[in-house]
């Protein structure tokens, strides 16, 4: 049997249409309604303590968000602390360029452990996703999932093709990225034991903060 020759013609159509495609998906900035409100997460809850950390013009920048918070919480009664970063974006398929995986080695420390967990988010266990990083003899774990009002997706290309389908229509939401940080000081184990009990108490002034609904 004769091999038959490639459609040239279709496969140039077919090519440029998809290019074409795809340049809109990621130019158009649909229209959100809802706008996060970060400051309304409490800085004292249920006996964590916050304070807000300083970021520089040039992690704003980097960051593009349009709104960002990033706080340090250490537990009154045992003295441990840990991290709180929200990006929130309401346009836009840019990526989060500051997931750990990325930031982290960018910073000097040397990602060793991947993984999945479940943790706490206002009442329901949701999947994040665990990174464990180490310099010079520290340890931190990383816990970080992306929410987008209802919705949570602790896969980047997940997330990533969501963001770009919720380009072709309005959305009531944008995406926040949610990173919880922690050092390892006792074990990976009792580091992420500390970021879900800390989820337990702040999980839901989080998700009121993003989608508006108590």
């Amino acid at each position: 049997m004769a091999n038959r020759a490639p459609n040239y013609i279709l496969v140039t159509v077919l090519t440029l249409v998809t290019a074409a495609g795809g340049y809109w998906i990621t130019r158009r900035s649909p229209h959100v309604s809802f706008s996060a409100r970060l400051e309304s997460i409490p800085l004292n809850i249920s006996g964590w303590q916050g304070r807000d950390m300083e970021i520089s013009k040039d992690i704003r920048k980097s960051l593009g968000a349009d709104r960002l918070l990033s706080r340090e919480y250490v537990n009154s009664k045992t003295g441990q602390g840990l991290g709180l970063l929200i990006v929130y974006r309401k346009y836009g398929r840019r990526e989060f360029a500051h997931r750990p995986e990325m930031c982290y080695p960018a910073a000097g420390w040397e990602i060793v452990k991947k993984t999945y967990s479940s943790v706490p988010y206002a009442g329901t266990p949701v999947r994040a996703r665990v990174v464990a990083a180490e310099r010079e003899g520290n340890r931190e774990l990383i816990a970080y999932w992306f929410a987008s009002g209802e919705r949570t997706e602790a896969n980047f290309a997940k997330q990533q093709l969501w963001m770009a389908l919720d380009r072709l229509q309005d959305q009531r939401y944008g995406w926040a990225f949610i990173r919880i940080n922690v050092p390892a000081l006792y074990g990976d184990e009792d580091a992420l034991d500390l970021a879900r009990a800390f989820l337990k108490d702040a999980g839901k002034p989080l998700r009121v903060a993003l989608t508006g609904r108590r």
